[in-house]
């Protein structure tokens, strides 16, 4: 028995395209995987800015409502005054 007898020139070829099958699964994975990551780090991107810009909202409404609750607390102290005022006419 030869060597040409045992393998065929047929399983090489079919070995051969069996790898290069394999190559291309592989590359078409990691470029799938490439655009996943690229995919997820864009969208987090976004969340960041977006973090960013709500937070910079906040800030700016809890400024508003602090200076919002001090003339609430003028006004409120202006009217007791008021009010002691009138009371203390009223005698």
């Amino acid at each position: 028995m030869t060597f040409e007898d045992l393998f065929d020139r047929r399983i090489p070829a079919a070995i051969a395209l069996a790898l290069v099958l394999q190559g291309s699964a592989v590359v078409w994975w990691a470029s799938a995987k490439d655009s996943d990551v690229r995919f997820q780090q864009q969208r987090l991107d976004h969340l960041e800015q977006t973090v960013s810009d709500s937070r910079s909202a906040e800030t700016e409404v809890l400024q508003r409502l602090a200076r919002i609750e001090e003339r609430v607390n003028d006004q409120s102290a202006l009217l007791d005054r008021i009010d002691k005022q009138m009371t203390k006419g009223r005698r």
